[in-house]
């Protein structure tokens, strides 16, 4: 069971460095072979014995990723690893996280059972974007929260039209729109009013942003659908489509926007007895008594 693993790190400073040496040194006395991620790990102060790679290479090699950081740092590397089928787990190294849900305390503990075949896997929908220009890829990107259509510096509103499976949904004028998955649903899509969504479902929410008119509502559709986003002739160089808050690319009426699931999961590994309600609870306050 996972004999060829990936850490990668936090990569705004040196927090994660005692967590990463002390999980090397545990998966290296478990006859492990471990490899660090170059982009997220350069400055890691020691790893003679488990080499830094660049992160194409790295991802050719492991069966296993773990992340060690945030739930920002770990949509990065999801992003990057949900084509290759590569399961991945989250230590989390600040706030209680939907995505690393991994204690650095309950950090050996968690990777012995791992080891051992005791987890559970989740298979969370991913979604892919793609912009073109008469008929030209210009842009394609992953999103593992949201791919959201917005508005950039400009005081004005956007308008863009929204199809679905190529029927016409809805001409809107907003600040703009998130298609979000189940996963991003906890996400930018609940600050705008979006459902909160299983991780399970099959599923695909349009959350509008701040919509010029009260009968705008958020809209579930099927994982199988196709959203083609069309920007109206005056939305010239204000608009721009965002993967997860941290991708951006402009787009302007010339552009044929798609977003539909990725052809690959993401396979998402949480401890035994993980339980989705317990998260929502704590991150939500749902348990909290009244006074």
């Amino acid at each position: 069971m996972f004999q060829n693993i990936g850490i990668f790190g936090k990569y705004t400073g040196n927090q994660c460095w005692d967590n990463i040496e002390v999980l090397t040194d545990f998966l290296l006395s478990k006859s492990r072979t471990v490899y660090l991620d170059k982009p997220s790990c350069e400055k890691f102060p020691r790893h003679e014995q488990a080499p830094l790679l660049e992160r194409d290479d790295l991802l050719e090699k492991i069966d296993l990723a773990i992340m060690v950081g945030g739930d920002g740092t770990f949509l990065d590397v999801a992003r990057n690893i949900a084509d290759y089928d590569i399961p991945i787990l989250g230590i989390n190294l600040g706030r209680l996280g939907f995505l690393t849900d991994i204690s650095p305390d309950d950090m050996i503990n968690t990777m012995e059972e791992v080891l051992s075949g005791v987890y559970q896997e989740e298979r969370r929908n991913v979604l892919k974007v793609s912009v073109y220009e008469d008929g030209k890829l210009m842009f394609e990107e992953r999103a593992i929260n949201d791919v959201v259509i917005h508005k950039t510096d400009s005081p004005r509103m956007i308008e863009f039209e929204t199809f679905v499976d190529g029927r016409f949904l809805n001409s809107q004028r907003s600040d703009g729109m998130i298609i979000s998955t189940p996963t991003g649903s906890t996400a930018y899509a609940l600050s705008a009013g979006g459902p909160i969504l299983d991780p399970n479902l099959d599923a695909i929410s349009l959350v509008s942003i701040n919509p010029h008119t009260m009968s705008t509502r958020p809209y579930v559709i099927s994982g199988d659908s196709e959203v083609e986003l069309r920007a109206h002739e005056y939305c010239d160089k204000t608009a721009q489509i965002i993967c997860d808050g941290q991708i951006t690319h402009d787009i302007s009426p010339m552009h044929q926007t798609i977003v539909k699931r990725n052809p690959h999961y993401l396979r998402l590994l949480h401890p035994k007895g993980h339980d989705h309600f317990e998260l929502l609870r704590a991150k939500l306050h749902w348990g909290d008594k009244l006074s």
